[in-house]
């Protein structure tokens, strides 16, 4: 639940800085952040207990980034008010992946501690 917790409350906010920094990122309105959030982080969710038991750390991060890629890609083209080249796409999933990557390491921390106590 705070894997949940904390992918809605990064999500917008990396998209949100992305808007500021990259030239090739552009929301101007409300919206593609709602539908993107709502669309990513259940998924994510979804992955890290699918793919975080059973994969490597990092073969866990590619997972992440190519579905943050793909999905940021593909809704920003049919949202209306959003504008993501395929460079500013690539740099929101490498910020996201680099905060998912934070949450996994804690993650299997908590998991180890849990496990060996």
């Amino acid at each position: 639940m705070q894997s949940l917790l904390l992918k809605i409350i990064s999500i917008p906010l990396i998209l949100l800085l992305c808007t500021f920094w990259f030239e090739g990122v552009s929301f101007n309105k409300p919206l593609p952040f709602l539908i993107i959030t709502i669309i990513l982080a259940p998924l994510a969710v979804l992955m890290e207990y699918i793919f975080l038991p059973r994969l490597s750390f990092w073969l866990t991060f590619i997972a992440d980034f190519v579905l943050s890629y793909l999905l940021v890609y593909i809704v920003s083209s049919f949202m209306a008010g959003a504008y993501v080249s395929l460079w500013g796409a690539f740099l929101i999933a490498l910020a996201y992946s680099l905060v998912e990557l934070m949450i996994h390491k804690q993650i299997v921390s908590d998991h180890m501690r849990h496990s060996y106590s």
